[in-house]
């Protein structure tokens, strides 16, 4: 891609692309890591790309390359779990109950984090979801349903 192009999509999606990284790994840093990998990877690549595909594109991407950081084997053997933030820095304008509930979804597991994430948070469908996260619809579904049955647990009587 050339890089007036690149540098369109990264005005445009580079913060959807981090708060996405950041929800799936939960560490700003390495978040950060992933929005550079993935459109320094989109400087080499060469591709085009409808308007109306690009950020599901950016999505996978941001995904493949999330399992990619979660399954390295430096990762493993580096991270400690006490320096992880209980809860992840994002500039979004929420109101205080959709803070509560951010704040309680980034604490679950990515199974039912991921899937939620990007349907309440980032408008996707199910359909789109899978394709992004490499399930079928029905596991999207039913993720998205466990989830937020185990949401509803954690929040208690915020969550009515």
């Amino acid at each position: 891609m050339r890089n007036k192009e690149v540098v369109r999509l990264f005005d445009l999606y580079a913060n959807d692309v981090y708060r996405f990284a950041l929800s799936y790994l939960g560490s700003r840093q390495d978040a950060e890591d992933v929005v550079q990998d993935v459109y320094l990877k989109l400087l080499s690549k060469t591709l085009f790309l409808t308007r109306d595909r690009e950020k599901a594109y950016l999505m996978k991407m941001t995904s493949n390359r999330c399992k990619d950081l979660l399954s390295s084997p430096a990762r493993k053997a580096c991270t400690d779990l006490d320096e992880i933030p209980e809860e992840p820095a994002v500039s979004c304008n929420f109101n205080e109950d959709d803070k509560a509930i951010y704040d309680t979804l980034m604490r679950m597991e990515d199974t039912y984090r991921v899937p939620i994430y990007l349907y309440y948070f980032e408008d996707y469908s199910y359909k789109e979801i899978a394709k992004i996260t490499a399930l079928s619809e029905s596991a999207v579904a039913m993720r998205i349903k466990r989830g937020k049955e185990q949401l509803r647990e954690r929040m208690g009587d915020q969550y009515e």
